[in-house]
């Protein structure tokens, strides 16, 4: 049974779909956490279990109900018309945490809904630790039945904590991403700069802003993607519904079915001094 919280009118049926079909993926998430799980390797750092396409199957299940195209990272990872209304589904986001038990509060299932070329519902569910954060296009974002709102942060980047989420094969790493790492962390850059266990879901905690992390960089290269429209969706709707940005390094708003670096911060302004920083490297 969803929270309480889903029942709010304001809410659509297609949002409470998605947090139904993220809660069948997340309990199968909660409940294999402790056991010891069948890893194949994609690549270097790249990990996927049995749990991934479990949990992709279970969500999968309830979305087509609503007969719509279903794109899912483990099971039907290709998208053939971008345009066309579709279920966007990432079943375990954060596999590599998870199997190597890197933090309850990493691993998520994210669900989002297109329709007519736009991300219209978008769901971030934390199984581990059982927190939901949900946006419809419009309408606000959401976390556990309250409204979530950045707080834009006017401080200078070298008051800022900025996590890079990098690939684990270093030979995809982009040009503008190793670019980034030097310029952030030398003078004039960033305060602090780390790279923890790479997961979509960090856009929630520096949506949260219960902590000092400010902004977020993921690599994303087009012959090996690391931020495929399964990891972008969700989290992208919920981020800017709260007030943030999501932009390439052309300082434009990401598109999810294009393979760029991806800079995630609370204001265009942030994101734009991480850029301009980057640019002076």
């Amino acid at each position: 049974m969803l929270p309480d919280f889903f029942a709010d009118d304001r809410f659509s049926d297609s949002l409470r779909l998605a947090a139904q079909a993220a809660q069948a993926a997340g309990q199968i998430i909660a409940d294999g956490y402790q056991d010891v799980q069948k890893v194949e390797v994609k690549d270097v750092g790249d990990l996927v279990s049995k749990v991934d396409f479990d949990a992709d199957r279970a969500a999968t299940a309830i979305l087509e109900n609503d007969g719509v195209t279903i794109v899912s990272e483990e099971l039907n990872p290709e998208a053939n018309d971008e345009s066309a209304d579709m279920w966007i589904v990432d079943p375990l986001d954060g596999t590599t945490s998870y199997l190597m038990k890197g933090g309850s509060h990493i691993s998520s299932t994210l669900v989002a809904k297109r329709v007519g070329g736009e991300t219209v519902v978008g769901i971030c569910y934390f199984p581990l630790t059982d927190e939901w954060f949900y946006a419809e296009k419009g309408q606000g974002a959401w976390r556990n039945g309250e409204p979530l709102r950045l707080t834009p942060d006017d401080k200078p980047l070298g008051e800022c904590w900025v996590e890079m989420n990098q690939y684990g094969n270093q030979g995809y790493e982009t040009p503008f991403f190793a670019r980034a790492r030097t310029a952030l962390r030398s003078a004039g850059g960033a305060q602090i700069v780390t790279s923890g266990f790479p997961h979509a879901g960090i856009a929630m905690r520096i949506a949260e802003q219960n902590s000092g992390l400010a902004v977020a960089i993921h690599d994303n290269n087009a012959d090996n993607l690391k931020q495929g429209p399964w990891d972008i969706a969700g989290p992208q709707l919920i981020f800017e519904e709260a007030g943030g940005v999501f932009l390439n390094p052309d300082g434009e708003r990401t598109n999810l079915f294009q393979a760029d670096p991806i800079i995630i911060a609370p204001s265009r302004e942030l994101a734009m001094r991480v850029l301009e920083c980057v640019q002076r490297a």
